[in-house]
């Protein structure tokens, strides 16, 4: 019999990874690293990403979060969790719940949790030989320490290992010579400029827990007049992108990232040769990047020539988009309609995905704008509002099933192996996600992430005033148009059907013995009466109809088309719907008063809205002739 976690060897090829701050360089190109490794093995990549820390929970990063909920776990193959990246402990327990419920196999990179496959990365041991190497190969006696913020689990390893190797070499811990640099470029000025002044007992040595704080310490020196490191070693650690071009090289400690994804790679082949593989933990070294900072490597005095050309055609391209960005915050908030937004939506894609992409928004954010759904939506479901493929832009608006993977991306998946899922939100509330497929083109995530939330705030703008919008044309009490909306929407349809031979079905309705239903039941049980009747209304006349409150009792509603033919039978089918929903509501609501409604209604050709208040006289003649019909009959009833 087979074991029933073999149902692992029969799940998909997708590999999902979870993993936020995308816009740190050293996330991304570890993400990217990862993919890599896992899509030339033949897997495939969903990235469900963020720009947020989640180290302490707010209304944003509540929002962030939602993407996590997208994750088809029953689909994945596996689940990376890419841990330093998200610090919410109780989020990524969650997350590794959901997959191990449904026996899919978690991964962790650089964060610890039971019954996962977490690789180790070795910080200290790293940290350790670093410190070594500058007190020890560089014979430093008055070495100084700058830790991270006070507290940090990060900072205060590295500090212990500091003091550990101090007592190694029988030196003493001197507090005056250790200060906290908070990870950061201005805290640490400070605290060089501090150790500046003390002219009689200046470091031979300064240990920094990251790079960027020594960059900045050597900045700080050489301003003083010191060289580096002739006359004050500097060491730093983390490798990050930056040291490449700053003179002189940086002494510091990176990870191996290729061996991070090694390691990925060797974990999902067991799981599919046995899944009942024992998740256990694996340690990834950091290597030290001997430099020029500490005396490794002779000072070599790089041209500078290209890094300053490239920073500044950076800053160039950031204005150009920070100016695009305002441009389309302007454009895109200057009306109500989402539709609107929708259409001139297209030259603004290149900001998102120069590959293919899908837009998804809930039904939620549909019911408070004028993206049309169906009255069958479910509520679970998501609308695909807008989908590029192959340079080629439509809007679909399509509904979907939120968690079936093939159904929602099959789209984008093709020939392409990763597929990158962003959230659309402002504060905590959740509009939809972005489904973007880049291929190997590299991604610009601060763009990106510059570029997200500034139309996310676009759409909860437009959603607001969509909001105000419907409240200044709908009746708030039945949610019908109003007589400002009904003409308005009238005009809208005439527009569209421009050209063509229109002809329009007018109805003019009266709710019988409203005075009668609020003089002897209550006004709020006239308002009931009021309701029943719109809602019958919408029914009768389908989804194509406007219908209009007008005031009171006082309802109309029509139907347009163009050169298409009228429905057979549609006003008779009209008076048929409309009786027996309201027969249906007697029915089942048992008043005390019989719900009624008188209606008069024509059926002609249409020139243009002028003649509409004709017409709309002609429809109020046939409902008051029908209306005294239903007032002798009931006065022959009482006979």
């Amino acid at each position: 019999m087979e074991k029933e976690n073999n149902i692992l060897t029969k799940k998909s090829n997708i590999i999902g990874i979870c993993v936020s701050q995308l816009q740190d360089k050293e996330i991304a190109g570890l993400m990217h690293t990862i993919v890599r490794h896992v899509v030339a093995k033949g897997y495939k990549a969903m990235i469900f990403g963020g720009f947020a820390k989640h180290d302490f929970p707010t209304a944003h990063t509540i929002g962030e979060a939602s993407i996590y909920e997208n994750i088809p776990m029953e689909e994945l193959a596996a689940l990376i969790l890419m841990g330093q990246t998200i610090l919410h402990r109780e989020l990524l327990e969650d997350l590794r719940d959901q997959a191990l419920a449904v026996n899919t196999p978690v991964i962790t990179v650089d964060y610890e949790m039971e019954h996962c496959f977490n690789i180790r990365l070795d910080y200290l041991s790293c940290f350790k030989r670093l410190v070594h190497h500058v007190i020890e190969g560089h014979h430093c006696l008055n070495p100084y320490f700058m830790a991270g913020f006070r507290g940090n689990s990060f900072s205060e390893e590295r500090l212990n290992v500091f003091k550990e190797v101090l007592q190694e070499n029988g030196m003493p811990v001197v507090q005056e010579h250790i200060e906290y640099g908070d990870f950061w470029s201005e805290p640490a000025r400070r605290i060089c400029e501090k150790w500046m002044e003390k002219t009689d007992d200046l470091p031979d040595a300064i240990i920094c827990a990251n790079d960027t704080m020594a960059l900045t310490v050597i900045n700080v020196l050489e301003e003083h007049g010191y060289r580096i490191p002739d006359d004050i070693i500097v060491s730093g650690f983390d490798g990050i992108e930056l040291i490449n071009y700053c003179t002189p090289l940086l002494t510091t400690g990176r990870v191996d990232q290729e061996e991070i994804a090694r390691q990925i790679v060797l974990i999902l082949d067991k799981v599919e040769a046995d899944p009942d593989t024992v998740p256990r933990p694996i340690t990834v070294p950091f290597h030290i990047m001997g430099g020029e900072s500490c005396g490794c490597n002779p000072v070599k005095r790089r041209t500078s020539n290209q890094y300053v050309l490239d920073v500044y055609t950076r800053m160039d391209q950031k204005q150009i988009h920070m100016d695009h960005i305002f441009q389309m915050m302007t454009e895109f908030t200057e009306g109500h309609s989402m539709m609107g937004v929708l259409k001139q939506f297209d030259k603004s894609l290149p900001d998102i995905s120069t590959g293919d992409c899908l837009v998804f928004v809930n039904k939620e954010f549909c019911n408070h704008t004028d993206i049309p759904i169906s009255r069958q939506f479910k509520e679970e479901h998501l609308l695909l509002i807008l989908q590029k493929k192959r340079n080629k832009y439509t809007v679909p608006l399509l509904e979907v099933e939120k968690h079936y993977i093939n159904t929602i991306l099959q789209e984008l998946w093709g020939e392409n192996r990763q597929i990158l899922l962003l959230p659309m939100h402002w504060q905590s509330e959740v509009y939809g996600y972005v489904a973007l497929e880049n291929g190997h083109r590299v991604v610009d995530y601060e763009r990106l992430k510059d570029f997200m939330m500034t139309f996310s705030q676009i759409m909860g703008t437009v959603r607001n005033q969509s909001q105000l919008y419907e409240m200044y044309i709908r009746d708030a009490l039945t949610g019908l148009y109003n007589r400002r909306g009904f003409y308005g929407e009238l005009e809208q349809r005439m527009k569209e059907l421009e050209g063509e031979d229109r002809k329009i079905f007018l109805a003019s309705v009266d709710l019988d013995h409203l005075k009668m239903i609020n003089d002897n039941y209550g006004h709020s049980e006239g308002d009931v009466a009021i309701k029943a009747v719109a809602d019958a209304l919408l029914a009768a006349v389908g989804e194509k109809g406007i219908c209009a409150r007008f005031g009171g009792d006082e309802y109309v509603a029509i139907c347009l088309w163009g050169n298409e033919d009228v429905p057979k039978h549609f006003v008779r089918m009209f008076h048929h719907r409309l009786q027996e929903w309201i027969d249906r509501w007697n029915e089942r609501e048992k008043k005390q008063y019989s719900l009624g409604a008188s209606t008069g209604v024509i059926l002609e050709q249409i020139h243009d809205t002028g003649e509409i208040d004709e017409l709309m006289k002609r429809a109020d003649d046939n409902m008051y002739d029908c209306k005294e019909r239903h007032h002798s009959i009931r006065s022959s009833r009482r006979k």
